[in-house]
């Protein structure tokens, strides 16, 4: 059944006013599609949908500070919620999820991380923002601890071939290791796995 003459020109009138294809449909009694007819006849593009009213006005960075509980000599433990594959803290902003650590390290140095972030303190779990360190950070200050305790090596490269340059890495008691033979090491050992399962 077509409009009234009335109908249309309230419609009009809703639809150049910037009113959703819901909301002049419910006011004027019709249904959406032919709302969304008529919208496209006179060339006006669908309103921009409002926004949630429980949609946080706190920032990414707000809200990870929500969940942060400080505890003894300056570490932090998470009171949000974590991934039950590996038990990652993360939240939820705005419908996106982020990791806790990325965003503490955010918080603390002012710019996105390189890689990914731990914490480098003794304390399990932390994610107190000054703990947390990218890649590169964690490489100088494990780098240094290695020079400090005398395990540095001048050696080029490894036993297989790889350049210390590129693929040194450092674990947490400066003790260096091969990057690439690591890697290579863990997708033998996933090789192994995938095939004993596969009997």
């Amino acid at each position: 059944m077509p409009l009234s003459p009335a109908t249309v020109a309230r419609l009009t009138d809703l639809l150049r006013q910037g009113a959703t294809d819901r909301a002049a449909a419910r006011e004027l009694g019709i249904d959406r599609s032919t709302v969304g007819r008529h919208r496209a006849r006179l060339g006006i593009e669908r309103a921009p949908k409002p926004p949630a009213t429980t949609r946080s006005t706190l920032t990414v960075e707000e809200k990870c500070r929500t969940f942060l509980r400080p505890v003894e000599a300056g570490h932090m433990e998470w009171g949000g919620r974590r991934t039950k594959s590996s038990s990652t803290p993360v939240f939820t902003h705005h419908e996106r999820t982020y990791t806790a650590r990325t965003v503490a390290f955010r918080i603390a140095k002012g710019r996105a991380p390189e890689g990914y972030v731990t914490a480098e303190c003794d304390h399990e779990g932390c994610v107190a923002p000054e703990h947390m360190e990218d890649e590169p950070g964690r490489t100088r200050v494990r780098a240094a601890l290695a020079i400090i305790t005398g395990q540095e090596t001048e050696r080029p490269e490894c036993a297989r071939g790889h350049r210390t340059a590129e693929q040194r890495r450092y674990l947490p008691d400066g003790s260096p290791y091969c990057g690439a033979c690591q890697s290579a090491t863990k997708a033998a050992q996933r090789a192994r796995e995938k095939a004993q399962a596969g009997r």
